[in-house]
């Protein structure tokens, strides 16, 4: 804050002058206030700068792992490292004159989505699959990272054919029961068959969704999960789905148009048509990038989830709203349900920008 705008600045000096001696106690604890009120606005200024550059220290800390990564596996002489040593070197050039306070605070916006346009146009190959595992911790749910490009690619037939999501949860231990089943049923069976143990990684993975505009879906998907397990089955998945379509209709198909920007997506488009825009137009990965493959597990089980018609195989949202019916609630689509609407959550947490909470004045 300026001397000048100080409220009462100008009348203090003036009466300062005016009564020297009279006031000089008083002026001196006056100086004094004053100087321990400047220390302490330029201790919060200092604050707020700190809490505003710590983004721009964990995204280069990000590049150089991510570097030095591919670089240990494929050598230096290939195009995604080639691609992540590009952007470490922008990152560092936008960053340095940032962490130096050198330039303007507000371009720290203009580097990060620079960075993020960089990151965004490394291409991820089939054959380049078997490398992500180098790299997984920044591009993987943690229950999926270690698994093979073998597994990576069941899951996503799987998650598609079957209407499931398997991103944060359940545990690693259960997706891998899943590879060796050969049917829908066997699947679902398993699932049932550990419904505590899945119930139990979805309510601790939930407990990361922190975003203040999804706390209230988080609140009504554990109780879900309670209703789960206590048998109410039905109860569950309506729950469930209902969760799924307020994150869809609030945030998904936004997050959905952000997450794949190269996606021709029809005018006006309802869930069922953005989703399968975004995951027709990477079919067979096609273009997907790296910080894509995230976006593309938790989209695969979420087509069927919105597909019209009036039968069903798998979890059908519109027809538990709007044709319910014993057909539309089984208790073999509980758990896909509560999956798929937890694995949304989990993902727009992530990308959601959180606002920084405000220190309060004293």
């Amino acid at each position: 804050m300026n001397d000048e705008d100080t409220p009462g600045a100008e009348d203090g000096e003036e009466e300062f002058g005016q009564e020297a001696e009279a006031h000089q106690d008083r002026g001196a604890d006056s100086d004094m206030s004053g100087f321990m009120e400047s220390a302490r606005q330029s201790s919060a200024w200092l604050n707020s700068i700190d809490k505003m550059l710590e983004p721009t220290r964990r995204h280069i800390r990000m590049m150089e792992s991510t570097r030095q990564a591919i670089e240990s596996v494929m050598g230096p002489g290939n195009a995604v490292y080639q691609a992540a040593l590009d952007a470490q070197r922008r990152s560092r050039a936008f960053a340095e004159p940032f962490l130096a306070l050198q330039s303007d605070l507000s371009d720290i916006y203009d580097w990060h989505g620079r960075i993020n346009d960089v990151v965004r146009s490394v291409s991820l190959p089939r054959t380049l699959l078997d490398q992500l595992a180098a790299t997984a911790a920044l591009f993987l749910p943690s229950n999926l990272v270690g698994l093979d490009t073998e597994n990576l690619y069941t899951i996503l037939k799987m998650c598609e054919d079957e209407g499931l999501s398997l991103a944060w949860a359940p545990r690693t231990e259960i997706v891998q029961a899943l590879f060796p089943l050969g049917t829908r049923q066997e699947r679902y069976a398993l699932l049932a068959e550990r419904r505590d143990d899945v119930l139990d990684d979805v309510d601790a993975s939930l407990q990361v969704v922190t975003h203040p505009e999804l706390t209230g879906m988080v609140a009504i998907l554990s109780t879900a999960t309670r209703t789960a397990r206590a048998g109410f089955g039905e109860g569950a998945q309506a729950l469930a789905g209902n969760v799924l379509e307020t994150a869809m209709k609030g945030y998904g198909n936004a997050w959905i148009r952000s997450s794949f920007p190269q996606v021709t997506y029809p005018p006006r488009a309802g869930h069922h048509g953005t989703i399968g825009s975004a995951l027709g137009d990477t079919a067979d990965w096609g273009d997907l990038t790296l910080l894509q493959f995230k976006h593309y597990l938790v989209l695969a089980g979420m087509r069927n989830a919105f597909g019209p018609g009036a039968t069903q195989d798998t979890f059908n949202r519109h027809l538990g709203a709007h044709q319910a019916s014993p057909d539309a609630y089984r208790p073999e689509f509980v758990l896909p349900a509560i999956l798929l609407a937890h694995a949304l959550l989990r993902a727009l947490d992530q990308d959601l920008d959180h606002p920084d909470n405000e220190e309060d004045e004293t």
